[in-house]
């Protein structure tokens, strides 16, 4: 799957840049495993702390106390800020709650949001995982690889 991105954005000359929490920059890490990516990845950011993603993207932090930053909300306007920074064609963005504990009193523990943004549209699905904190963040990683996937045009 990942050739097949890597293909598209260029043979296409698209872009794409990420905009990580819960993921902490592992979806990067996977968009540039292969030679060339340097073509077609123009960066990332990692806002682990509401301050952080409120100071570096612009996200209102009454907004995101009031939401949670995990969010679909929240983790749209990560990726739309992103995706503004970076002036790419395609943005992917995730937020969630790895667990075990729980991160606030609104999301749960295992919530997940991911975000891609294509010249056409934003897509933005949940998933509802489990308390294994690595095998969130590993899965977590591949539904975000999987749903850019899917919406490459």
């Amino acid at each position: 799957m990942i050739s097949d991105i890597h293909k598209f954005l260029i043979d296409n000359k698209k872009t794409i840049s990420t905009c990580e929490s819960i993921t902490a920059g592992a979806i990067s890490s996977k968009l540039i495993k292969e030679s060339g990516s340097s073509r077609f990845f123009k960066g990332s950011i990692v806002v682990y702390n509401d301050d952080v993603k409120s100071k570096i993207l612009g996200i209102d932090i009454n907004k995101i106390r009031k939401l949670s930053a995990v969010s679909k909300e929240i983790s749209h306007e990560m990726a739309l800020s992103a995706k503004k920074i970076f002036n790419s064609d395609y943005c992917i963005s995730a937020t969630g709650n790895a667990g075990p504990n729980n991160y606030d009193e609104i999301s749960q523990t295992g919530q997940v949001y991911v975000t891609v943004i294509t010249p056409e549209k934003a897509i933005t699905q949940e998933f509802k995982l489990s308390n294994n904190r690595s095998k969130n963040i590993e899965n977590t990683v591949d539904f975000s690889i999987s749903l850019l996937y899917k919406n490459l045009r």
